[in-house]
């Protein structure tokens, strides 16, 4: 049975940064984002694809505003990569699946680093 890799809201993305060493995406959204919508699936697939090397964290920034300012997120989709307590990548917008790939795969195997 896998493990699972993909959550929802701001307790679970809390959670898994304090007890996981394990990169985490941090997906903000929102409901009128059409973006969003055509995103979601696309890196559920990349979740699905990594075999749990990763975690997947859905956010909607109308229903957790203070995550979205904590973090500087203007504009959803934003994608945003941790490990730890640390913000390693932010990727606001929507881009092709190739583009997170590779930053999943850089984020995996690079140390962490402070952006």
């Amino acid at each position: 049975m896998s493990e699972q890799v993909v959550f929802q809201g701001r307790l679970a993305f809390e959670k898994l940064k304090a007890e996981s060493d394990k990169l985490i995406l941090l997906e903000v959204g929102a409901p009128h984002c059409s973006a969003c919508e055509t995103l979601k699936p696309l890196l559920h697939q990349l979740a699905a694809e990594q075999d749990g090397n990763f975690y997947l964290v859905d956010i909607d920034m109308t229903e957790e505003p203070d995550l979205a300012i904590e973090f500087g997120v203007r504009s959803a989709p934003t994608v945003l990569l941790f490990k730890g307590d640390r913000l390693i990548e932010k990727i606001a917008g929507l881009k092709p699946k190739k583009f997170y790939s590779e930053t999943i795969q850089k984020s995996l195997y690079s140390n962490a680093r402070d952006i």
